[in-house]
Protein backbone atom coordinates (compact mmCIF):
# COMPACT_ATOMS: atom_id res chain seq x y z
CA UNK A 1 0.00 0.00 0.00
CA UNK A 2 2.81 2.51 0.84
CA UNK A 3 4.35 1.81 -2.68
CA UNK A 4 1.03 3.01 -3.83
CA UNK A 5 0.77 5.50 -1.89
CA UNK A 6 4.30 6.82 -3.09
CA UNK A 7 3.12 6.42 -6.73
CA UNK A 8 0.13 8.73 -6.16
CA UNK A 9 2.28 11.16 -4.27
CA UNK A 10 4.71 11.18 -7.21
CA UNK A 11 1.93 11.65 -10.01
CA UNK A 12 -0.04 14.92 -8.10
CA UNK A 13 3.99 16.33 -7.87
CA UNK A 14 3.73 15.62 -11.76
CA UNK A 15 0.43 16.79 -12.08
CA UNK A 16 1.45 20.29 -10.15
CA UNK A 17 5.01 20.85 -12.17
CA UNK A 18 2.91 20.51 -15.32
CA UNK A 19 0.37 23.16 -14.49
CA UNK A 20 3.04 25.46 -12.65
CA UNK A 21 4.31 25.22 -16.71
CA UNK A 22 1.41 25.57 -18.16
CA UNK A 23 -0.13 28.75 -20.09
CA UNK A 24 -3.08 30.34 -18.51
CA UNK A 25 -5.18 29.70 -21.76
CA UNK A 26 -4.91 25.70 -20.49
CA UNK A 27 -5.18 26.05 -16.57
CA UNK A 28 -6.70 29.64 -15.86
CA UNK A 29 -5.21 32.43 -14.46
CA UNK A 30 -3.13 31.77 -10.65
CA UNK A 31 -4.91 35.19 -9.28
CA UNK A 32 -3.34 36.92 -6.64
CA UNK A 33 -4.80 39.51 -4.59
CA UNK A 34 -2.99 43.29 -5.02
CA UNK A 35 -5.04 45.49 -2.74
CA UNK A 36 -8.37 47.66 -4.13
CA UNK A 37 -9.64 50.33 -5.77
CA UNK A 38 -12.93 52.84 -5.49
CA UNK A 39 -16.01 51.09 -6.68
CA UNK A 40 -16.75 53.93 -8.29
CA UNK A 41 -20.60 54.17 -7.50
CA UNK A 42 -23.69 56.06 -7.93
CA UNK A 43 -23.11 57.70 -4.73
CA UNK A 44 -20.27 60.02 -5.02
CA UNK A 45 -20.05 59.76 -1.13
CA UNK A 46 -19.40 56.10 -1.25
CA UNK A 47 -16.28 54.95 0.18
CA UNK A 48 -16.88 51.29 -1.23
CA UNK A 49 -13.84 49.19 -2.61
CA UNK A 50 -13.67 46.25 -5.04
CA UNK A 51 -10.76 43.96 -5.30
CA UNK A 52 -8.52 43.87 -7.73
CA UNK A 53 -6.16 40.53 -8.61
CA UNK A 54 -3.22 39.77 -10.74
CA UNK A 55 -2.23 36.62 -12.41
CA UNK A 56 0.86 35.28 -11.17
CA UNK A 57 2.05 33.47 -14.47
CA UNK A 58 1.09 35.70 -16.74
CA UNK A 59 1.12 39.22 -15.43
CA UNK A 60 -2.67 39.94 -16.57
CA UNK A 61 -5.07 42.29 -14.09
CA UNK A 62 -9.03 42.12 -13.87
CA UNK A 63 -8.66 45.92 -12.59
CA UNK A 64 -11.22 45.25 -10.44
CA UNK A 65 -13.25 43.62 -12.76
CA UNK A 66 -14.54 40.20 -10.93
CA UNK A 67 -17.46 38.53 -9.44
CA UNK A 68 -16.98 39.82 -6.48
CA UNK A 69 -16.35 43.40 -7.39
CA UNK A 70 -19.58 43.47 -9.31
CA UNK A 71 -21.72 41.88 -6.29
CA UNK A 72 -20.33 44.70 -4.21
CA UNK A 73 -21.20 47.65 -6.45
CA UNK A 74 -24.98 46.00 -6.74
CA UNK A 75 -24.91 45.96 -2.66
CA UNK A 76 -24.17 49.47 -3.00
CA UNK A 77 -26.72 50.69 -5.33
CA UNK A 78 -29.48 48.47 -3.96
CA UNK A 79 -28.88 50.84 -0.61
CA UNK A 80 -28.86 53.60 -1.87
CA UNK A 81 -31.88 53.05 -3.69
CA UNK A 82 -33.57 52.15 -1.01
CA UNK A 83 -32.21 55.09 1.32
Amino acid sequence: MQQRLDQARAEVARLEREIAAAPCAEVGHRWKHLGGKHAGCADPDCMCSVPVYECEACGNCDYGENDEAREIIARCEEKSANG
